[in-house]
């Protein structure tokens, strides 16, 4: 197993200059995700936020929840490792615009996709677990990301349960 240092509850850094992800380093993070009170844990591959390009291997749990937001002058990209999920692009007004959904290679669904433009997406677990390779340009500044104002905070467990069941109900389902 690789050595990692953890810097919270969702957070683990790698600071090696090779680093290898195995299966044992999936089932670690799929084991943290359920110690993380918002079903989510990362290790991050780049050596601080201050670097101008971050990697993650980032698991989520299927409850959850990250709200709909944008990123100003970012570009990210996903390549699903194990497990589903869909990432949803909605306009300003929060009307769904389109729907990628998402499952490791083979799996007949998208494996990998790029945003290069400010629009704002959510991402929903459709698996117990997702672990997914995250690129995206640094450095990590909260104040660059915009939250939707129509979609509920992560503090409102309830509507944001309610909320993901609405857009799943609506536009993920088959």
């Amino acid at each position: 197993m690789i050595k990692m240092e953890q810097v919270s509850k969702e957070a683990f850094y790698t600071r090696q200059s090779i680093t290898e992800i195995n299966d044992s380093t999936v089932d670690f993070l799929r084991g943290k995700v359920d110690e993380s009170p918002r079903k989510r844990v990362r290790l991050c591959l780049h050596d601080d936020v201050e670097n101008p390009l971050h990697e993650m291997t980032i698991a989520l749990g299927k409850e959850s929840y990250i709200r709909p937001h944008k990123h100003e002058g970012k570009t990210e990209s996903f390549h699903i490792i194990e497990g589903r999920l869909s990432v949803v692009f909605f306009d300003d007004h929060g009307k769904v615009d389109k729907v990628i959904r998402m499952g490791p290679c083979k799996s007949g669904l998208t494996f990998f996709y790029r945003l290069a433009t400010n629009c704002f997406h959510a991402v929903i677990p459709e698996s117990e677990y997702v672990i997914f390779h995250e690129t995206t340009n640094g450095p990590f500044d909260p104040e660059d990301t915009e939250y939707a104002v129509w979609a509920p905070p992560e503090t409102e467990e309830k509507d944001a349960r309610e909320y993901v069941n609405v857009l799943f109900t609506n536009h993920i389902c088959d």
